[in-house]
């Protein structure tokens, strides 16, 4: 596959290390977003590139020594008792402006914390003057906590980078450029493989998202099958937390309270590696549109990344049957329910699709869902005659009139009529408390043409995918 997106990335790093003055730039992000890839395109001849591994200390800086001397040669030649000591020898001896690159730094730190201290120091002499610094330093790591860490407050290279850059999963509308699928195909890869370029990479392999997923994730031996184990023990010594919280919510367990006792902890015990997953990216805390964050009772937590909700709903709960060769059940209750997880994807979509868009005349604060319970009001009735449980996929304000909504229904479904889809939207909207006295602007995003019309807009994926953020 052809190296997509991240111009912005490139062209500010390469600005950055182009620069008159030394730059010390940070880079970190999960396993299998290209990190390594986009830092090997913007160096040049002069360059080094060094890869850590798990081991000694010593063993490390023999390690960086021979990558150094493919580039400067005989600089192997020296024994370097430290960090300190082989990065200032390689600053004295570099070409001019020259970039010395150490991938896996979380490594490297493992090995000997006092790293970051060594690090520090050599970075300052940007500043300080006497022997100065006349290289370069990238430091890159897929330990997306420990990265975060190095560089807060207290820690020794905080406020020392030029640059520092979180990398992401690539968005949609990129893999709409790179693959060669009908935007409704794609929106069903990206419910399995999500922004991670390797996943994708992996997925070419195969004729089929079917044949691509029985081989890379459904099969003990795929290359897939154990990923959140491995992604999770970039971060974590202990994994079993995350991968019960994540298991749990798979399962459909969203409140707090009742993935507490899925996983048999209390509360107290789930907060720092519910914060951790949230925190990477692989969990989001979800409210209802209209409410607090910080004051509603009615948090839900949903998996963030396409692959983990897709494999911690059809995967994990079912490893034991995949081991001893019944993966053909699993295969068939993912035809059952395939549809229903890339409706789930399809929801968030739209609703990022939304958020902060110009769409039918207004620009739209953050799109969310509502759920809840709406009273049911009879004529000549003060108190209500009953409750009804209602939800909505997007609902949004107009940036420039607090007083106007706009309301969308989602379906991944075959072609409905639209005036039927409409009507029964108008029907909960008047029920809702959300929408009392306020103008309501609708939207139904569906999978395919409707076969009616309806007095409302109507987005289908490939116009979806359109206004999508880059």
């Amino acid at each position: 596959m052809e190296f997509i997106d991240r111009e912005r990335e490139q062209r500010r790093l390469r600005s950055a290390l182009a620069s008159a003055a030394p730059a010390f730039i940070v880079l970190y992000g999960r396993r299998r977003l290209g990190k390594s890839t986009l830092i090997r395109k913007v160096l040049g001849e002069q360059d080094v590139y060094y890869e850590a591994a798990l081991s000694e200390p010593a063993t490390q800086i023999a390690l960086l020594a021979r990558a150094i001397a493919t580039v400067y040669e005989g600089f192997d030649g020296p024994v370097y008792p430290g960090w300190e000591e082989i990065i200032l020898a390689f600053s004295r001896r570099c070409a001019d402006n020259a970039t010395l690159v150490l991938d896996e730094f979380p490594y490297m730190v493992t090995g000997d914390p006092s790293l970051p201290s060594a690090l520090q120091r050599i970075v300052d002499r940007r500043v300080q003057g006497g022997e100065g610094l006349r290289c370069n330093i990238v430091i890159c790591g897929s330990s997306q906590r420990m990265m975060q860490s190095l560089i807060k407050g207290t820690e020794p290279l905080y406020g020392r980078s030029d640059e520092e850059f979180c990398l992401k999963p690539i968005r949609l509308p990129h893999w709409r450029k790179a693959m060669d699928l009908d935007a409704a195909s794609l929106i069903e890869e990206y419910s399995v493989w999500g922004g991670v370029p390797q996943y994708w990479t992996q997925r070419e392999k195969y004729a089929s998202l079917g044949e691509a997923v029985d081989a890379l994730v459904l099969d003990e031996h795929g290359l897939l099958y154990n990923e959140p184990s491995r992604l999770f023990m970039d971060d974590a010594p202990d994994i079993a937390p995350y991968a019960s919280i994540m298991t749990a919510i798979g399962s459909g367990r969203h409140r707090y309270s009742d993935i507490a006792g899925a996983v048999g902890k209390s509360t107290a015990d789930l907060f720092k590696p519910i914060s951790n997953l949230t925190e990477m990216a692989f969990l989001r805390k979800e409210v209802p549109f209209g409410e607090s964050e910080k004051k509603t009772k009615k948090t839900l937590y949903q998996i963030d990344d396409p692959f983990m909700a897709f494999y911690y709903k059809f995967v994990e709960p079912y490893k034991s049957a995949i081991a001893i060769g019944r993966a053909g059940i699993v295969k068939r209750m993912l035809e059952q329910s395939f549809h229903d997880h890339v409706g789930g994807v399809w929801e968030r979509v739209c609703q990022i699709a939304v958020t902060g868009n110009e769409l039918m005349g207004h620009t739209w604060r953050e799109a969310r869902r509502w759920w809840g319970k709406a009273p049911i009001r009879e004529e000549g009735r003060k108190t209500p005659v009953g409750y009804e449980d209602l939800e909505f996929d997007v609902v949004a304000e107009a940036q420039d009139d607090s007083n106007t909504i706009l309301v969308g229904e989602c379906k991944w479904t075959a072609a409905d009529y639209a005036d039927r889809l409409l009507d029964k939207l108008k029907r909960k909207v008047s029920l809702a408390p959300f929408a009392e006295g306020r103008h309501v602007v609708y939207a139904l995003f569906l999978r395919e043409q409707p076969l009616s019309k309806a007095d409302c807009d109507i987005f289908l994926p490939e116009d979806v995918i359109r206004e999508l953020p880059l």
